[in-house]
């Protein structure tokens, strides 16, 4: 009788105080009818110049590999960064004056855009933990604290 006692109120201090570990994660929110904007030459200002968001631009080729393994990866932080940023594609090879505005040269590129000036430029295949990492940095208000 003492030793279940005593195991019960093991399990309740436990319940009550927890057990000493980090809680889990929340898990991310994802929402897969999110998808990048599709970008062209024309709607370029309005989507990304005057966008009251930061921007990240996925300037892309249909032949770039990398370009085509990073899709997954760039739907899934449109996903999960809804309203916070706003992820955008656009097919360089269909909006050259885009593509020679930004000295797009080299493929993936991603530029992010905030307040209408482009803040940094990313080159090559990312994971999502990178692009996490530099959105992070544009998402903040003014008083520092995460959006």
């Amino acid at each position: 009788m003492k030793a279940t006692s005593l195991v019960l109120l093991m399990v309740l201090t436990i319940a009550v105080t927890g057990c000493g570990q980090s809680p889990l994660p929340e898990p991310s929110v994802t929402r897969p009818d999110v998808k990048p904007v599709h970008l062209t030459d024309t709607n370029f200002q309005a989507e990304v110049l005057e966008s009251e968001v930061p921007v990240l631009v996925d300037m892309w080729v249909p032949w770039c590999q990398p370009c085509i393994a990073m899709k997954p990866t760039l739907r899934q932080i449109a996903s999960e960064l809804t309203g916070k940023v706003k992820v955008s594609e656009l097919n360089i090879e269909e909006n050259p004056f885009t593509k020679q505005k930004y000295d797009v040269d080299r493929y993936p590129m991603l530029l992010v855009f905030l307040d209408g000036k482009e803040v940094e430029r990313l080159v090559g295949l990312k994971s999502k933990e990178e692009l996490n990492e530099v959105m992070r940095v544009y998402t903040r208000d003014q008083t520092g604290a995460a959006q």
